[in-house]
C-alpha cells in the first residue's frame, strides 16, 4: 500500500513540474504548435522506447475474460498445493520409515504387556511389570483359617451379633428374616477369607489379609445351614446363588415330600430345615451385601496402593525412562530424515550436474561434508524433537498406567498409545501456541490434520503385525523381515496420511482453503497491478523525457 502512495506522490510532482511548461501556463505560439503537429509521430523513436503506436486497443473487459483469469489463478493455486503435498509425502515416507516403524519398532521391543507399572487389575490377571512384585506374591504363604477367624475384629463382631440374637433382634443377612434365639448361627466372610488371602491385589498393596477380610462390611451373620459346606461354605456369592438356582426344582420337590410326611427322623428334620433355609435366601439381598463388601474392599486396596510412595515412584521413574526413549526416537529420527533428504538432493545434483571433485572419492567427500554441515545446522530441531518426544513419552506412560488400572494392554497397544499421544500433543501445542500469522480457523484445520495423522499411525501399527506375518511366510524374506516391514508399512502410512490431509483440505469444513485461495488470487492480482503501475510510471517518465527533448520548439513565458 505504501508503494502505491509513493507512486501517487511521484506522479503529482511530475504533473506539478509539467505545469511549468509553456503550453500549459504560458501563451503558445500557434505557428510553432502547427509546425510541431505537422512533424507527425516519430515511429522509430516510440518503438525504441518499447511501446506500440497502435492506439486501437479495447479497454473493455467482459465476464468471460475475468472468469478465465480467475480460473487460471485457481489452477495455479491448486497446482502449488499439489506439489507441496507430493513433497510432504516424500518426506513423510522417510519420516515414517525412520520414526514410528523404524526406531519406534526397535524401542517397542522393550515394551511390556500391561505397561511398565504394576496395577491391581494386572496383578489379579497374573500380569506383572516387575519381577519383584511377582516374587512377593509367590512368597505369600499358605492360607491359615485360624489367622482369619481368630482375628480381634472377627471376635468382636461375633460377640456383638450374639447379643443381638439373644435379644431377638438379629436379622439373617441373606434371607432378611429375624433369626431365632436358639438358631445355630455362622458369621460368614462375604468375600471368602481364602480369596482375600490369595488376592494378588491385596498383596501388591501390602495390606494385612486378616484385617482386610474382617472389615465390618465383609462380615454377615446367617444360618449355619446357609453357610456350611453343603451351602455357601467357601463359594463366592455368585457361585452359591448359581448352585441354588440349579438345584431349585429338586429342592422344592424334596421340601414338599418331607413336609407331607407324618413322621420325620432327626436327620430328615435337619434336612428339611436346611432346604427351607436355602429356599429362603434372597438373591437380591445377598448380591447387595456382596456389592457393598467388594466395593469397600476394592476401594481400600486401590486407595492404599495408588497413593503409596511405591506406586508414585515407579510411575515417575518409568515415565522418565519412556520419555527418554521417545525423545531419542524423535531426535534421532529427525536426524535420519534430514540425512536422507539431504542425500537425495545431493544424488539428484550429481546426476544432473556431474561430479564436483576430480574423482568419485573427492565428490563423495565434498557432498558428505555438505550433508554433515546441513545436519549440524539443524541442532535446534534435534533439541525440539527430543523435548517433544520426552513429554509425550512421559504422558503416554502415565496414560498406559491409567488404562491398565481397568484393562490389561497388549505390547502393541502400548506403542499405539505412545504414537497417538505424540500426535495429540502436537495438535494441542498448535492450538495453545499457534504461529502469530495463523488464524484460529487455520489453527484448528491444521490440528485436525495432526490428529488424523495420529490415527493413521495407530492404524499403521496395527497393520504392521499383519504385514509382518505375511512377510515371515515368504522364506527368502525372513532375514530381512524387519526392514521390509518398516519400508512397506512406513510408506503406506505416509501415503495414507497425505491422502487424509488431502481429504480434510477438500472437505474444508472451516473454509480455510477457500480463504487461502482467495488470498492467493488477490495477492497475484495486486502483484499484477503493481507491475502494470510501475510500467505506467516508466512510460510517464519516458514521455516526460520525450517532451523535454521537444520543449525547444515552444516559446519561453515572459
Amino acid at each position: 500500500m505504501s508503494g502505491r502512495i509513493d507512486r501517487f506522490k511521484k506522479r503529482k510532482e511530475l504533473i506539478k513540474k509539467n505545469q511549468s511548461l509553456p503550453f500549459v501556463r504560458g501563451v503558445t505560439d500557434q505557428e510553432l504548435v502547427d509546425k510541431l503537429l505537422r512533424q507527425g509521430i516519430n515511429s522509430d523513436r516510440v518503438t525504441s522506447l518499447g511501446y506500440s503506436t497502435d492506439l486501437n486497443v479495447s479497454v473493455e473487459v467482459n465476464a468471460e475474460e475475468v472468469e478465465t483469469l480467475l480460473s487460471e489463478l485457481r489452477a495455479s493455486f491448486h497446482k502449488d498445493r499439489l506439489e507441496q503435498l507430493i513433497d510432504e509425502t516424500k518426506r513423510g515416507v522417510i519420516s515414517s520409515i525412520a520414526g514410528p516403524f523404524g526406531l519406534g519398532k526397535i524401542i517397542s521391543a522393550y515394551d511390556k504387556t500391561g505397561g511398565n507399572v504394576d496395577t491391581v487389575h494386572n496383578a489379579r490377571a497374573g500380569v506383572y511389570a516387575t519381577q519383584e512384585e511377582k516374587q512377593r506374591y509367590d512368597d505369600r504363604g499358605e492360607y491359615n483359617s485360624s489367622n482369619y477367624h481368630g482375628h480381634k475384629d472377627y471376635k468382636a463382631r461375633n460377640e456383638a451379633d450374639s447379643n443381638l440374637q439373644d435379644e431377638g433382634k438379629l436379622v439373617d443377612s441373606y434371607t432378611g428374616n429375624v433369626m431365632g434365639v436358639n438358631e445355630n448361627r455362622h458369621l460368614d466372610h462375604q468375600i471368602p477369607a481364602s480369596e482375600v488371602h490369595n488376592d494378588p491385589g491385596r498383596i501388591l498393596a501390602e495390606i494385612d489379609g486378616p484385617g482386610a477380610a474382617n472389615a465390618d462390611s465383609n462380615l454377615n451373620s446367617t444360618s449355619e445351614h446357609i453357610n456350611n459346606k453343603s451351602g455357601k461354605g467357601k463359594l463366592t456369592t455368585e457361585e452359591f446363588l448359581a448352585k441354588l438356582e440349579r438345584t431349585a426344582p429338586e429342592r422344592k420337590a424334596r421340601i414338599d415330600e418331607l413336609s407331607n410326611k407324618q413322621d420325620l427322623t432327626g436327620q430328615e428334620k435337619r434336612e428339611l430345615e436346611r432346604l427351607k433355609r436355602h429356599d429362603d435366601v434372597d438373591p437380591k439381598l445377598m448380591r447387595e451385601k456382596e456389592k457393598e463388601a467388594r466395593e469397600e474392599y476394592d476401594d481400600t486396596i486401590n486407595k492404599e496402593y495408588y497413593t503409596s510412595k511405591k506406586f508414585i515412584k515407579n510411575t515417575v521413574s518409568t515415565g522418565a525412562v519412556e520419555g527418554a526413549k521417545m525423545g531419542v526416537q524423535q531426535a534421532f529420527g529427525y536426524l535420519l530424515v534430514e540425512f536422507f533428504s539431504s542425500a537425495i538432493v545431493e544424488i539428484k545434483d550429481a546426476y544432473n550436474n556431474g561430479f564436483e571433485g576430480e574423482s568419485l572419492y573427492k565428490d563423495i567427500k565434498v557432498r558428505l561434508i555438505r550433508i554433515g554441515r546441513n545436519i549440524a545446522g539443524k541442532w535446534k530441531g534435534v533439541v525440539k524433537g527430543f523435548s517433544a518426544g520426552f513429554i509425550s513419552g512421559f504422558i503416554s506412560n502415565l496414560i498406559t498406567t491409567l488404562v491398565n488400572m481397568f484393562v490389561t494392554t497388549a505390547k502393541r497397544f502400548v506403542r499405539m498409545i505412545r504414537e497417538g499421544v505424540f500426535s495429540l500433543l502436537k495438535a494441542l501445542k498448535l492450538i495453545l501456541f499457534p504461529p502469530a500469522d495463523m488464524s484460529f480457523a487455520e489453527t484448528m484445520h491444521e490440528a485436525m490434520k495432526l490428529i488424523a495423522a495420529g490415527g493413521v499411525v495407530i492404524a499403521g501399527v496395527a497393520l504392521e503385525e499383519v504385514i509382518d506375518k505375511l512377510i515371515l511366510g515368504v522364506p527368502f524374506l525372513v532375514p530381512f523381515a524387519p526392514i521390509v516391514t518398516a519400508v512397506i508399512v512406513g510408506s503406506l502410512t505416509a501415503i495414507a496420511m497425505s491422502l487424509v490431509a488431502y481429504l480434510i483440505d477438500k472437505m474444508d469444513i472451516l473454509g480455510v482453503i477457500k480463504a487461502q485461495e482467495t488470498k492467493f488470487i488477490l495477492e497475484n492480482l495486486d502483484k499484477d497491478i503493481d507491475e502494470k503501475l510501475k510500467k505506467c510510471d516508466r512510460i510517464s517518465e519516458e514521455i516526460d523525457e520525450f517532451l523535454g527533448e521537444s520543449s525547444f520548439l515552444l516559446p519561453q513565458s515572459s
